[in-house]
């Protein structure tokens, strides 16, 4: 799109949600997005080919940085194609900025709290967004397969149509009623590296569910810590 800077977000993984670990992704984050020109006076619009996870991704990153007005296209590149709205392949140059972060942890979740939530009778419900087989274990990305305990599966797939746009409001509530998902719970999303999950995030919030935590470190974290639970068809660690 003409005026559009590139941040391949699928590029800055993060698995270390201990204080020390996101002290250091904030400051990781707070340079990138001062390279790319964000201020605060400044709305930003994230896209990518549809309504994925890394543009959801962007949206999660600003809110947590404390950068309130930020959006992802809805559709992405194909909506856009389709509307015939113009192109370019002219690269743009970002103007940077001085950024400060102002960091909202009321939209993160790191392992330690995800422990306490299992370890206290906590109001809270987990939502694995990956797919069934990473859920159930056959599917198998860390040290150990399988699931958080108790945490519900709702693919984030889901709530995409087959052209890239989210689904309609409706089916969005109906999905995750049916599911037990009320809006009086702690949400916590997670997934291998907390991009599908920032994606369930934004859905929710659009949804207006008002407590949503993204957990940063997802399986990539807690699939490769020792002595973490774990449960799958089979087994329970």
């Amino acid at each position: 799109m003409p005026g559009a800077v590139n941040l391949p977000l699928l590029e800055y993984h993060w698995a270390d949600t201990s204080p020390s670990g996101i002290k250091a992704f904030t400051n990781h984050m707070e340079r990138l997005f001062g390279y790319i020109g964000v201020t605060r006076n400044k709305h930003v619009i994230f896209y990518e080919e549809k309504s994925g996870m890394a543009a959801a991704r962007g949206v999660w990153l600003s809110h947590l940085l404390g950068h309130q007005e930020a959006s992802m296209l809805d559709g992405g590149l194909r909506a856009w194609r389709r509307a015939r709205f113009k192109l370019t392949d002219k690269p743009m140059r970002p103007t940077p900025s001085s950024f400060k972060a102002r960091l909202n942890q009321t939209v993160l979740a790191t392992m330690r709290q995800v422990q306490d939530s299992l370890e206290e009778d906590h109001d809270s419900i987990i939502l694995d967004v990956r797919s069934s087989e990473e859920y159930d274990g056959t599917l198998v990305r860390a040290a150990h397969a399988g699931h958080i305990p108790t945490s519900r599966n709702i693919d984030w797939k889901q709530t995409l149509t087959q052209q890239g746009t989210l689904k309609p409001r409706k089916e969005l509530e109906k999905l995750y009623r049916n599911n037990g998902v009320r809006k009086d719970n702690e949400i916590v999303t997670y997934c291998q590296a907390a991009y599908r999950a920032a994606h369930t995030y934004l859905v929710l919030k659009l949804l207006d569910y008002p407590n949503v935590r993204n957990y940063l470190g997802s399986w990539a974290e807690w699939g490769n810590s020792p002595g973490v639970p774990a449960e799958g068809p089979n087994r329970r660690t």
